[in-house]
């Protein structure tokens, strides 16, 4: 069974991912061209540049609790477990 600590570097590895997912509604959005012409206001795309921007606008925030959770997992166990599956590799190699 896992540590405590191996689960909660897993959790904090998910919320980096899902810090840059946010990302990709804004980025599709962006394909459509920086500035939307009257045809794509009037289908709907305007609103769903604002959706994806107000999707990003708590990012600031998620980093902020990902960096305070790898800050602690490091003061815990010495290791930050940026890359979870790299440290439970190494920790079975060094078991005897």
């Amino acid at each position: 069974m896992p540590s405590r600590w191996a689960v909660l570097a897993w959790i904090n590895f998910a919320l980096a991912v899902a810090a840059v997912l946010k990302f990709f509604p804004l980025l599709l959005s962006l394909t459509q061209g920086l500035v939307l012409t009257a045809e794509q206001r009037a289908a709907g795309l305007a609103e769903d540049r604002a959706w994806a921007l107000d999707l990003i606008s708590d990012t600031p925030y998620l980093l902020m609790v990902w960096a305070l959770v790898a800050f602690w997992l490091r003061r815990q166990t010495g290791s930050a477990w940026l890359l979870p599956w790299q440290k439970s590799q190494r920790s079975e190699i060094e078991r005897p």
